[in-house]
């Protein structure tokens, strides 16, 4: 059985596309559809109950982040996979068929994402992206993954295009949490997402531990979503919840001698893209599918460096809605 999972903050504007598009794709499965609502305060929960009856509903009174309500979920749900999906994206009618003849064709995989396409059908790269490094932080440190952006080279965190192949199957370090797959053996083995990071950074960090434990995260090409991204965040509050999960991930993943310095590296490269934020462009999508921040918000992120730079691990980092 299936077990699909929406996470839902605020998210009223948007989710009703997201559950008929799943409600379409489950309808030949054996699946159910769980919401989980993290206390949004405004009427969620109510257009979920209107769009799609059939689903369990459940309405708590805390927002403790993304990881916190997808547990919730989980521990609610029947099903031996688990596939977890954001509130803003709208899965193909086949989609979730894909995602499962993958995963059983990849037994190995343990977790499973598909191919993100803009509102307009085109491929967006951001279905998966590469595992941090103390060389990929030192590029960014010295803005190389800025200057040479999607260089196999200079910015090895970025996700590679596709091949263009509709049934491509690809082995990757990270699986976006976007859409996301997961044997409930997997989940279990590795503890789910951890409930230390309240908000991005949780999907790299499963699936860097997923790899060591084994497992070999992969993507199909055949599984298909429409992704908006950033839907429920502002542009500095998404860029500081961003760059407290890429902290966390340093302080957690790179070598351990390592560590400190990879933080110093972050920090560099914030504070070089505040200096240079005169010339940084207004805010939109670069050529490799990356939302850009606006000038005055890398020099807010630099001044507010003391509430991110230590990451979720230690509960400083800065939360929406003063959760």
């Amino acid at each position: 059985m299936l077990s699909v999972i929406v996470l839902t903050y605020r998210s009223a504007a948007y989710v009703g596309r997201c559950l008929a598009a799943l409600t379409m794709a489950m309808k030949d499965l054996d699946a159910e559809l769980i919401v989980v609502d993290n206390a949004s305060g405004d009427d969620t929960v109510e257009v979920v109950r209107r769009v799609a009856p059939m689903a369990r509903v459940l309405a708590r009174d805390v927002n403790d982040g993304f990881a916190g309500g997808c547990h919730a979920g989980a521990d609610m749900a029947k099903g031996d996979r688990l596939l977890f999906v954001n509130p803003d994206a709208e899965v193909e009618p086949d989609a979730l068929e894909a995602l499962l003849e993958c995963a059983a064709r990849h037994p190995r995989a343990g977790i499973v994402g598909g191919r993100m396409v803009t509102d307009e059908g085109r491929t967006d790269p951001r279905s998966w992206w590469g595992k941090p490094s103390l060389w990929s932080v030192l590029c960014f440190g010295l803005g190389l993954n800025t200057v040479f952006p999607g260089s196999a080279i200079f910015d090895r965190e970025t996700p590679r295009p596709w091949s263009g192949d509709p049934g491509e199957v690809r082995q990757v370090p990270i699986v976006t949490g976007a859409m996301m797959l997961i044997s409930r053996s997997a989940w279990e083995r590795l503890g789910g997402f951890d409930k230390a990071i309240f908000m991005y950074g949780e999907d790299a960090d499963l699936c860097i531990k997923a790899a060591r434990h084994g497992y070999r995260p992969v993507v199909t090409a055949r599984a298909v979503y429409r992704h908006p991204s950033g839907m429920s965040s502002s542009s500095l509050g998404k860029l500081t919840m961003l760059f407290t999960g890429k902290a966390t991930l340093v302080r957690r993943h790179l070598p351990f001698g390592f560590r400190h310095l990879g933080i110093r590296l972050v920090l560099a490269g914030v504070w070089l893209r505040a200096q240079a934020s005169k010339r940084i462009t207004p805010p939109g999508i670069d050529r490799q599918g990356r939302p850009t921040a606006k000038g005055e918000d890398w020099i807010s992120l630099w001044k507010s460096r003391s509430t991110w730079h230590h990451g979720w691990d230690d509960g400083r980092g800065v939360r929406p809605g003063g959760a």
